[in-house]
């Protein structure tokens, strides 16, 4: 009887784990971009500057990729049927990093160099987009206000 009992709970956590194991593999995780190779899905511009890009990412797993954060943003007010699940954008202050674009903080405007000249920069906290305001003097903003933004 122990055999049989110690037989079913083994293979019960077996069958457990592989449900776990399947579930956590359906959860697509964001690819680096490949500067130098990986086009803008937006403008078609190659990605060059690690200090910027961006990333969507949908519940399908497809992943589209910018080269950087006002592409992002521009690909989603002209592309109302595209659903993230995912938004990320590179970090500024960590050059090829790629963070939650929701919980960035950014700085906009001033004499921020962006790919494609919408002048905005994407940081890890909000003491690096403060240091970094000094130099590039740009105003602080959040993520509500960084998807209000327009971009020419």
């Amino acid at each position: 009887m122990q055999n049989k009992a110690t037989l079913l709970r083994n293979a019960t956590g077996t069958a457990l784990f592989l449900v776990l194991m399947l579930l956590s593999s359906c959860e697509t995780m964001p690819e680096p971009i490949n500067y130098g190779k990986d086009v803008c899905a937006f403008c078609s511009m190659m990605a060059m500057d690690k200090k910027f890009g961006a990333e969507l990412i949908n519940s399908n797993g497809k992943i589209l990729k910018f080269d950087c954060g006002e592409c992002m943003l521009q690909y989603l007010k002209s592309n109302k049927d595209f659903k993230p699940a995912k938004f990320l954008v590179t970090a500024y202050d960590s050059p090829g990093n790629l963070i939650d674009a929701e919980k960035a903080f950014y700085l906009s405007g001033g004499n921020i160099n962006s790919p494609m000249g919408g002048r905005l920069a994407a940081f890890t906290s909000r003491e690096a987009a403060e240091k970094f305001q000094k130099e590039l003097n740009g105003d602080l903003i959040l993520w509500d206000k960084a998807i209000s933004l327009n971009f020419k």
